[in-house]
């Protein structure tokens, strides 16, 4: 059996998760960036300061506009999720 070894380039982080590169206090990974109808950017991240538990950040860019980050503990995050779901099932019915 063959092992396959990713090779770590010298400014990437040493968690495997983690998308930032060079020297950096917080580890995150980009999960989605989606261009919503009104032009507004929204970045979806998880993200974990060295010494805190991990978090979910939310990032809206608009076009003409300051860009504003929502951080959310994990049970905050699936609360919003689970609004979310309920207003599309409810737009899926009007």
């Amino acid at each position: 059996m063959t092992t396959k070894h990713r090779l770590k380039l010298p400014d990437e982080c040493d968690l495997k998760w983690c998308n930032e590169a060079g020297d950096h206090q917080v580890h995150r990974q980009y999960l989605i960036s989606l261009l919503a109808q009104q032009g507004c950017m929204i970045g979806v991240n998880v993200v974990q300061p060295d010494i805190a538990p991990s978090v979910v950040e939310l990032t809206l860019m608009p076009r003409r506009a300051a860009s504003r980050v929502v951080v959310l503990v994990p049970n905050e995050a699936r609360t919003v999720v689970r609004a979310l779901n309920a207003a599309i099932r409810l737009t899926d019915r009007l």
